[in-house]
């Protein structure tokens, strides 16, 4: 075990080379999700639902394989 870790409380690990502390990971919520309510439109019928993976056209996105551009 490295002595410098079983020196530092488990609770605050530093941060900068100044000395400051920040809270540790485990002291932080596992996500924050953000979820519009979405409005009722028109949907697709169950077969096309079921091959394009969802009902709702809005849903609807293609799919771009690779980095972002």
């Amino acid at each position: 075990m490295d002595p410098y870790m079983s020196q530092t409380p488990s609770a605050v690990m530093p941060c900068s080379p100044s000395g400051g502390q920040q809270p540790a990971i485990s002291s932080f919520p596992p996500a924050m999700a953000y979820v519009p309510m979405q409005q009722w439109q028109q949907t697709y019928d169950l077969g096309l639902g079921f091959s394009r993976g969802t009902i709702f056209p809005e849903l609807d996105l293609p799919f771009m394989m690779g980095r972002c551009q």
